[in-house]
């Protein structure tokens, strides 16, 4: 039997534990927090009382586990990774760090250890769609992302509930967006290129550029044109703009900042019965057989009983690449990111089957 540890017992990190449980793994959660730890006991699971904030105390805990998964906050996702290639321990990271995970490979190749970061569903699953669109063409010109977890109604004041850390939430609104046009590497500013797009069965959304593409800028050096947008529905760009220029979410020290006010605020718009939706389409246009091709892969995933469509979504997809990694382990160490193991056909079908074990299908078509 696997023996796994999850750094994180936050809501997506127990989720992908109950779908390693099944898979025959003997979990055990560490955490600092009280009630993440409570909700992980309830669930059944083995925990540790812990802060995961040193390198250091990582290495110490995860070594002697199968594999360890980072559920941390994104702030400690370096952290992480340092503490796994110290231990000798493969890694799947499902936190949004801001440093480049490929910075690490030559340690992970001396350490062998695998290190899969982004592994959630956008960047993660939706990098895993993009490495399948590049060996799909012979010439891969464009390829788009445009994901969105929202409610399934559009829910006053924002158009969204805040269902994830919004601290990361702001951070993702107000941070530049690197993107590729006519293959240059270009510096954007968030919350613009504003364009309506639509599914089946929801109203018109809005997507606009976030910086979401991480390593796939450095992996797919051959597509001409690459970008991610976030959706959200109609009139929330606007209402988020209106506080940026307000001064809402500003920092200053030893006071209570308008940006603390606001996370706090955040989290205090409830919703009862709250039923949330992940919404995700992947495009790659090119050559194939000299012929203008297009393909499209799509994720429309619902929140269940037991778990919103980002907790599913999230925690399935991290659950995927670690229940990927320890029935295919890699003979030399590396950061190995999901676009590349989604270059293989067979390991991308593999990940897609865990994914519809639990009912999170991608669709694809072709034009």
């Amino acid at each position: 039997m696997n023996k796994i540890i999850i750094l994180g017992a936050g809501r997506q990190g127990v989720t992908a534990g109950e779908f390693l449980r099944k898979k025959k793994s003997d979990v055990t959660f560490i955490d600092i927090n009280d009630d993440n730890l409570a909700y992980a006991k309830r669930e059944g699971f083995n925990t540790i009382k812990k802060a995961m904030n040193t390198k250091e105390i990582i290495a110490k805990e995860i070594k002697g586990y199968s594999a360890a998964l980072s559920a941390l906050p994104a702030r400690l996702g370096r952290t992480a990774h340092l503490g796994a290639i110290m231990s000798k321990t493969n890694m799947v990271d499902v936190s949004y760090s801001e440093d480049d995970p490929l910075e690490l490979n030559a340690m992970c190749k001396k350490a062998g250890v695998t290190i899969i970061p982004d592994a959630g569903i956008a960047p993660g699953t939706s990098n895993l769609l993009c490495g399948r669109l590049y060996k799909s063409f012979d010439k891969a010109d464009t390829i788009k992302i445009y994901v969105g977890g929202m409610p399934e109604k559009n829910l006053p004041p924002f158009g969204y509930a805040v269902t994830w850390s919004p601290e990361d939430l702001i951070s993702e609104y107000e941070r530049k967006a690197k993107i590729r046009k006519n293959f240059k590497e270009l510096i954007v500013e968030p919350l613009t290129a504003v364009e309506n797009i639509t599914f089946k069965g929801f109203e018109t959304l809005e997507a606009f550029y976030t910086d979401g593409l991480r390593t796939l800028s450095k992996t797919l050096k051959n597509v001409k044109n690459l970008e991610e947008k976030t959706m959200r529905y109609k009139g929330h760009i606007d209402k988020i703009k209106f506080l940026f220029e307000m001064g809402y979410f500003e920092k200053s020290a030893g006071v209570t900042s308008p940006r603390e006010a606001s996370i706090e605020l955040f989290k205090r718009i409830k919703y009862k019965n709250l039923r949330d939706v992940l919404l995700m389409r992947v495009i790659g246009e090119g050559k194939i057989k000299g012929k203008n091709k297009r393909i499209e892969y799509q994720v429309i995933d619902f929140a269940d009983n037991k778990h919103s469509a980002m907790e599913r979504t999230t925690g399935y997809s991290l659950a995927a690449f670690s229940y990927w990694l320890l029935r295919n382990p890699q003979k030399t160490g590396s950061v190995l990111t999901p676009e590349e193991i989604g270059m293989n056909e067979k390991y991308f079908s593999d990940i897609l089957s865990l994914l519809e074990e639990k009912s999170v299908r991608v669709t694809k078509k072709s034009i």
